[in-house]
């Protein structure tokens, strides 16, 4: 990468072409940066520090017929991502929160769209998520083409479309916790949506190139300094960063941003998302997840972080899960009685887990074992012979369950029934 001068705006795409530098080469800069990128491998959510080390797996239930999309982290590691037809809010370690399928939207067409969520992005606070609806229709009173259409619903549970309102557009990125830059196709590439109101234009590509093409797939930095956004298609497409003049933050859209660094051309780049920092900037292309400090175009220190890593999204939390998703798979009290108390849990990796089991503020059952791996695991407990005896004779026992792992302890809560 090299830099982009700031004059003869109409120019500078044909300047910056002849002196970008290839996405194979590594400048000096150090790619390692504040908070965790999460994103899309062998159809699962993974989370990764931003120099690649310390990869922790989220999901586990991702096929080729029903991959995760578009992971997304709050400040607080909240993370929320398309599954099949819904939007799954969960922690870092992979526990379901919760559930929510979006109502249907209105294209342009105005036509009713549903299906599978897209460009999932939650709000910095974790309140709010936005997500888009794409699909091709070919109807007799309108043309053929590609629609598409945004929403946003509250993170706490399916929300009404006349709440925050909806758009046309597509690939969402949030600006703070009201405002999303949007994408729209020619003369609405670069778009910003208040929630509840209509989108206002802010750039073209035809706002500064002589040759212009189209721009999408925005985010600006948290910082507000820059923007990036993914300009081209098929093999002419790469990863623009500018410079912004003004606050597009709030307010009116500020004055057209000035080109800065651009990655070199091919077919697959995609995802551009900015560290806390608003200095380095990760992206995907058909390698992987890279990253490069957008601060310093000729020695941006470009690395391949994740090899065969997509959709990329970079937050401020660090990756710190603890374990969780507790519970009873068997509610019965003679099963546990006979065959033992089983718990359902989500372990945080390899190595030693600590249970205790309380019945009020007695002790019924407690072990330790060795989880093989992180993710859904299921530990059966036996229970004292001292607490057998008192069980048998209840018809039903509120248990209090404690699991311990690296040093972090969960809680959970279960029912048996006789």
């Amino acid at each position: 990468m090299h830099p982009v001068a700031s004059h003869s705006i109409r120019h500078l795409i044909a300047l910056a072409l002849a002196l970008l530098l290839t996405a194979g080469l590594a400048g000096t800069a150090s790619a390692a940066g504040q908070g965790s990128i999460t994103y899309v491998k062998d159809n699962d959510i993974w989370l990764t520090n931003p120099d690649g080390t310390g990869r922790f797996r989220v999901t586990w239930d991702g096929t080729a017929d029903s991959p995760y999309r578009s992971p997304s982290q709050a400040d607080n590691g909240t993370i929320a991502a398309g599954h099949l037809n819904d939007i799954v809010v969960m922690k870092q370690n992979g526990e379901v929160i919760r559930k929510i399928d979006p109502p249907a939207l209105v294209n342009s067409a105005s036509h009713p769209m549903d299906g599978a969520p897209v460009d999932v992005a939650i709000s910095p606070n974790a309140r709010i998520i936005a997500w888009s609806f794409v699909g091709y229709e070919c109807d007799p009173t309108v043309s053929c083409g590609t629609r598409t259409a945004t929403g946003y619903t509250d993170a706490s549970g399916r929300t009404p479309v006349s709440k925050y309102g909806s758009t046309f557009l597509y690939d969402p990125s949030w600006v703070g916790n009201t405002r999303t830059i949007q994408s729209g196709g020619y003369g609405s590439q670069v778009m910003l949506h208040d929630i509840g109101q209509q989108p206002v234009h802010w750039f073209d590509d035809d706002d500064y190139a002589e040759n212009s093409t189209d721009l999408s797939d925005s985010e600006l930095s948290p910082d507000g300094r820059r923007v990036a956004s993914v300009r081209g298609y098929g093999s002419n497409t790469q990863v623009f960063t500018y410079d912004v003049t003004g606050n597009a933050k709030t307010g009116p859209a500020p004055a057209v941003p000035s080109p800065k660094c651009g990655t070199s051309t091919e077919e697959g780049i995609a995802g551009p998302t900015w560290a806390p920092d608003s200095d380095r900037l990760a992206w995907q292309n058909s390698e992987g997840i890279w990253t490069g400090n957008m601060s310093d175009c000729e020695n941006a220190g470009l690395k391949l972080v994740v090899p065969g890593g997509t959709e990329p999204d970079w937050g401020p939390a660090r990756i710190d899960p603890s374990p969780g998703g507790i519970r009873l798979p068997f509610n019965s009290l003679r099963r546990a009685l006979k065959k033992g108390l089983a718990i359902d849990f989500i372990s945080i990796g390899k190595g030693r887990v600590e249970f205790t089991v309380k019945l009020g503020r007695r002790v019924i059952a407690a072990d330790h074992g060795t989880a093989p791996n992180g993710g859904p695991l299921r530990a059966v407990l036996k229970i004292r012979r001292s607490a057998r005896k008192r069980l048998a004779g209840m018809k039903k026992a509120s248990l209090t369950i404690s699991l311990t792992q690296k040093g972090k302890t969960a809680y959970g809560k279960g029912l048996l029934r006789k």
